[in-house]
């Protein structure tokens, strides 16, 4: 379908752009069903990488903290939005959806992205919804 052509074509466009401007996506989701996320953009050095971290914690802030303590000490990493990730690795199907109380809605162009690369054998259902957990 057209709409589907034009979205695989502005991927194609995004990749090619990233790998021309060293941009890496990258997915962390430890856990199984839902659970919140946030999504970052960390910079070392030269090196910037949009990613998406999903961990079994009660609030998007504490993701951040501690997904900021994995990252090496010059790294900086700006949070850019939240939400609640479900992941079923039976039906390899991920929905996001909500909106993170202290970060905001992410950008779910990149929220999309990120997940098709990472997940390339799962349905992925990427929304922003005006829920809050």
């Amino acid at each position: 379908s057209l709409p589907q052509m034009f979205m695989i074509s502005f991927l194609q466009k995004q990749k090619k752009l990233r790998e021309e401007t060293k941009m890496k996506l990258e997915a962390i989701v430890e856990h199984s069903r839902d659970e919140k996320y946030i999504v970052a953009q960390v910079t070392n050095g030269e090196k910037q990488t949009n990613v998406l971290v999903s961990l079994p914690f009660n609030y998007h802030s504490s993701i951040a903290k501690v997904y900021r303590q994995r990252l090496p000490p010059n790294s900086q990493m700006e949070v850019l939005g939240g939400g609640i990730l479900d992941i079923n690795r039976q039906n390899k199907t991920i929905e996001t959806y909500g909106t993170s109380g202290s970060f905001g809605a992410p950008p779910i162009e990149l929220v999309r992205e990120i997940l098709t690369e990472s997940f390339p054998d799962y349905t992925i259902d990427a929304r922003v919804t005006n829920y809050i957990r």
